[in-house]
Parts: C-alpha cells; sequence; structure tokens
C-alpha cells in the first residue's frame, strides 16, 4: 500500500507564484467542509464542475462535465505544466491553510487507487512549520515537488507559522500513464498491493496478531511506527 510518494516532476516555483499572484483576494472562497477547518482553509478553482471558479466541491448528482475556469487564462504556466499529465484531469485547485489556521483529522474515503482517484499536491507556498501528517507520519514537501498523498488515511496539517501554505491540487483519474509513475515492488521484491482500511480489516491483523507469538516479538521490538 503506497501511503505518499513523490513523482519524478519538478516544477518552478517561480512560475507557479506568478500565476498565484493573478488570484484577487476576493476570488478566494472559504473551503465547503466546515466541520473539518477552523476557517482558515480556502481556494479557488481553475478547473471544475462546470467551469466555475468557486466550486471547490464537486456534487455527484449534478453530473456537470469538468471544465476550464476564467481563472487559468491568467495562469499560463499551470495550464503548461497540466499539458504533461497524460490522463484525465477532473479538478484543478489552489486551496490555501492561513497562518494559525488547521485542518482537522479527517479521510477522503474516495480518493484511492480502487476508485481509479488520484490526488496530486504542488506547493506553491510554504514553511517550516506547516505539520502536515499522514496516517501518523509527518510528511514535508519542498516547492515545487508533486506528491502523491493516499488520503483515504487519517491526515490532518496545522500551519504554524506567519505565512501561508498554497498547493495546487490536481484530481487525476487512474490510466495507464499515470500508474506507471508508480513503484510496481517495493524494495525487497514484494508486489505493492492497495489493502482496505476499516475497522473488519483492523481486527483480522488483530487476531492474526495474537495467534503468532513470533511475530508479537518482532512488533515490540521495532521503532518503526
Amino acid at each position: 500500500m503506497i501511503s505518499s510518494f513523490k513523482l519524478r516532476f519538478r516544477f518552478d516555483s517561480e512560475l507557479l507564484r506568478s500565476d498565484l499572484n493573478q488570484i484577487r483576494p476576493d476570488e478566494w472562497v472559504s473551503h465547503f467542509n466546515k466541520e473539518y477547518h477552523d476557517g482558515g482553509w480556502s481556494g479557488v478553482a481553475l478547473r471544475s464542475a462546470g467551469g466555475i471558479a468557486s466550486q471547490l466541491y464537486t456534487r455527484p448528482q449534478e453530473h456537470l462535465p469538468f471544465a476550464e475556469t476564467p481563472l487559468l487564462e491568467r495562469c499560463p504556466y499551470v495550464r503548461e505544466l497540466l499539458q504533461g499529465f497524460h490522463c484525465p484531469i477532473s479538478t484543478v485547485r489552489f486551496l490555501r491553510l492561513a497562518p494559525g489556521s488547521q485542518i482537522k483529522e479527517h479521510r477522503d474515503s474516495d480518493l484511492t487507487f480502487e476508485t481509479g482517484q488520484v490526488r496530486l499536491h504542488i506547493p506553491v507556498a510554504t514553511n517550516a512549520q506547516v505539520q502536515f501528517f499522514l496516517d501518523a507520519e509527518r510528511i514535508e514537501m519542498q516547492l515545487g515537488d508533486c506528491w502523491f498523498l493516499n488520503f483515504s488515511l487519517p491526515h490532518w496539517i496545522k500551519n504554524q507559522g506567519s505565512t501561508d501554505r498554497i498547493h495546487l491540487v490536481i484530481d487525476c483519474e487512474l490510466n495507464d500513464w499515470l500508474r506507471g509513475l508508480f513503484p510496481s515492488h517495493t524494495s525487497d521484491g514484494q508486489e505493492l498491493i492497495s489493502l482496505p482500511s476499516s475497522p473488519a480489516e483492523f481486527e483480522r491483523f488483530r487476531l492474526h496478531v495474537l495467534r503468532d507469538q513470533q511475530l508479537q516479538q518482532r512488533l515490540r521490538q521495532t521503532s518503526d511506527r
């Protein structure tokens, strides 16, 4: 199971920042999921359902086609980098977490390889005081990097710095090209598989450990969380 993976892409952080500066302060809208944040999470859509810049969420029942929003016209570098993704792209957004704000721990269950949906993050603005934890592991992302993050796992973010944390977030449909960017095997030759994360799976694992005393001893000795 891949929880996080840095892809081979590397993007120009200055050009990304130049595109970001084309967004006016009044165009940012508060993130729709009020239960998950304290008011400091906002965004704008460059591509969305219906081509609406303020549409940060895709309502399944609307069945609107994905389209570029007028904001993408102001962002030539983002338009250029999107051409390098040879897979269907649904949404593209700048998402911002203000200084002193947090996104509470939650899961996005519909973002998995099994559902054919992959979310990629490209940091555009960040600081050393940003804490992002995915499945109890801190992930540090640098400007211009491109990361896959398995958001079906528990994750939370705190921006304890004095500047905004802003990512370009791209939601893609999994195809052969995109699948080929990921490792197919672990370092010891084991094939990577994506296992469901659920109470039933945890109970199955718990019973397995209780039946295996050698495994219990190994787990006691390991320092890897």
